[in-house]
């Protein structure tokens, strides 16, 4: 360690009794069940600077894995204060940029594999596209082609979830297999079940005859790439209701339950939903075969690939993998609630060297109650699986909370305990309940619950209360209004300004979505399909650019074009552009984006990207070679930039 750990030595007397707990048990696996505000990221920074200081450990045999760059960056300049440059040398990386790292560092061990060079969000979302382009009307996944973002997201978890495509296929066969038998069988059992009787001992004979059918079926306990069979899934939910309806002498249980699972179908008869759904499995399943095929032709590999391809590489070379055992002798895993399955497996992988006799130094650190990434694939449950697969795992809960008002405390374990599979069920002596330990906090908190009839009531509401807080004397910076999505703060801008209420409003945007990036993209599309000589799609396409704002043409006079190219057998929109028999005002308005357009598919086979959208956007004239306008600008700059 450096010569000056005074700050860690500070940092290290004020730990509670479990932090420093946490902090001294270096050998061995660990798990350390970490509310919010329990002071995780200074547990982490502060147990690499123990280990430095009280073994012979080099910074180099620490490995670090977070989620996120921003946590990444708070904990090395957390460990920075406690041991200086030497938390450089400390490998602290998010899940995928380690992935990376191992592909940069040892590509004898991924020479194999055609793909060597990442895509970035464009390249894939360009692939995804052509995919459902290609699609056939009647395709369950066809209507992606307005939401590709959440086909990608989709893609995304599957391979999170370490799913193949035959594993996808397998899935959807089994469950559309289960749901024609099973309807059949229901519709006899719910013969004459018409609606939920209001008695618990008329409703629980038909539900305890569907659990005893669903009990007897052969493949309910099986599981595909880890997942649980549907029929053991609605089994079990089943049993649950049929438990609780029993129990409190309710039907709720046993309505919720069929809210759930079931729907009517045209002959009136309860069938099990899902079939839909399942045939959009099988679908992904051609999708994300074809997405793999094109980024393999391509040579690419996605951000996923980066965990997925050290999967593979450390799966077939153990040398690569004793290598790895031996240079990262202690592993912190930050965030382990957040953890997906490919993660999961790259931490057993760089963990199960023999020698270690299933205890390796790994801690983990994580709370279930605060699964942000669930949406990527993470599953809570492998905090349980992390204390399963080593020997011995000792289990440290962190309780004592430095953030949060003992009423915010309470409000929020009030709502987590409603939450049926916690961690603290499964643990003996683990206790979600967080105190206060922060005596700085000031002691008064209010915390109200309000109902409005509207959203109109609901924003003056709000609106007036930050005007009164202001007038009262309370600065608007330290006034603060949260939720869930944009969409539902945005109508609160407009009350705000109304009692000229200052607002700072903070919002994250894909560029991708962005209007003017689609705009660059269309008429990317269009001088493509020029090129290459796509008359249908040019088109189709040319009606949309002709409609953007920047070439100020009258929506009137783009109808009668259209209709016109419609109309008559054979004319293409390039030819009604520049020749179409309209009065000479309006061909020569259109002759500037035809010439345009037509010019850059002449420059696209040989011209760079680079000089390609400069020419797109305006920041450079495009040369036509026509007489009367050798040089034309896209205005799509000026009319966006106001120049």
């Amino acid at each position: 360690m450096a010569a000056d750990n005074s700050a860690f030595h500070q940092a290290f007397g004020r730990l509670n009794k479990n932090q420093r707990a946490a902090v001294e048990q270096t050998d061995g696996p660990l798990l350390v069940i970490a509310g919010p505000g329990t002071g995780k990221t200074q547990l982490l920074s502060a147990r690499v600077a123990y280990i430095l200081e009280k073994t012979d450990t080099l910074p180099q045999n620490i490995l670090c894995l977070t989620f996120t760059e921003s946590g990444a960056t708070n904990m090395r300049e957390r460990l920075t204060s406690f041991i200086g440059q030497a938390a450089y040398d400390v490998t602290i990386s998010t899940y995928h940029a380690f992935g990376g790292d191992l592909i940069g560092r040892f590509p004898q061990y991924f020479g194999d594999h055609r793909a060597q060079s990442p895509v970035d969000g464009l390249g894939q979302r360009e692939i995804i596209q052509s995919i459902v382009d290609a699609m056939p009307f009647g395709n369950p996944l066809k209507s992606t082609q307005y939401h590709l973002h959440d086909l990608r997201s989709t893609i995304s978890e599957v391979k999170r979830g370490l799913l193949t495509e035959d594993d996808l296929r397998a899935i959807a066969t089994d469950n559309l297999t289960f749901l024609a038998d099973t309807n059949r069988e229901l519709k006899e059992i719910f013969a004459d079940f018409t609606r939920m009787p209001s008695k618990a001992d008329k409703a629980l004979p038909y539900f305890e005859n569907l659990l005893r059918y669903l009990g007897g079926r052969d493949q309910a306990d099986y599981t595909i790439g880890g997942l649980s069979s549907l029929v053991s899934t609605v089994r079990y939910e089943l049993e649950q209701a049929v438990a609780a309806a029993a129990g409190d002498n309710s039907t709720k249980p046993l309505t919720v339950w069929k809210n759930q699972w079931l729907v009517k179908d045209e002959d009136n008869h309860f069938v099990f939903a899902g079939e839909r759904e399942n045939k959009r499995i099988e679908a992904l399943a051609d999708v994300f075969r074809q997405y793999t095929e094109a980024l393999e032709d391509r040579g690419l590999y996605d951000f996923d690939d980066m965990i997925l391809r050290s999967i593979k590489a450390l799966e077939q070379h153990q040398d690569l993998r004793y290598t790895l055992h031996e240079q990262y002798q202690y592993i912190m895993l930050d965030e382990f609630q957040d953890t997906n399955a490919a993660q999961l497996k790259l931490i057993k992988l760089l963990t199960d060297n023999p020698v270690n006799e299933g205890r390796p130094n790994v801690m983990a650190v994580g709370d279930d109650d605060q699964a942000i990434y669930a949406f990527q694939g993470a599953e809570v449950s492998n905090m349980l699986e992390f204390a399963q697969m080593y020997n011995g795992t000792r289990i440290i809960n962190l309780t004592d909370n430095y953030r949060s008002h003992p009423e915010i405390l309470h409000v929020a374990h009030e709502v987590a305990s409603q939450i049926g599979t916690r961690l603290e069920s499964s643990f003996e002596d683990a206790s979600k309940i967080l105190v206060a330990a922060n005596h700085d906090i000031p002691p008064e908190a209010h915390i109200d619950r309000h109902e409005f009839q509207a959203d109109v009531g609901q924003y003056d509401w709000i609106a007036h209360q930050i005007a009164d807080l202001i007038a009262s004397g309370t600065k608007a910076q330290e006034i603060a209004v949260l939720a869930p999505r944009h969409k539902q703060l945005e109508p609160l801008v407009r009350y705000l300004n109304e009692l000229d209420i200052p607002v700072r409003y903070e919002k994250r945007e894909n560029i991708l979505e962005a209007p003017v990036v689609q705009q660059l993209l269309t008429m990317s599309k269009l001088a493509l399909a020029l090129r290459d000589g796509q008359d249908g799609l040019a088109d189709a396409l040319w009606p949309e650019v002709l409609s953007y704002n920047f070439w100020q043409l009258p929506t009137g006079d783009i109808w009668k074009l259209s209709w016109r190219v419609r109309g008559e057998s054979g004319q293409s929109w390039s030819n009604a552009l520049l020749q179409g028999e309209v009065d000479d005002a309006v061909r020569q308005a259109f002759k500037v984006p035809a010439l345009l357009i037509l010019s850059l598919a002449k420059m696209a086979g040989s011209e760079t990207l680079e000089t390609m959208m400069d020419s797109l956007i305006g920041n450079e004239p495009v040369t036509t070679n026509e007489p009367d306008m050798q040089l034309l600008r896209s205005p799509l700059k000026g009319f966006y930039m106001g120049q």
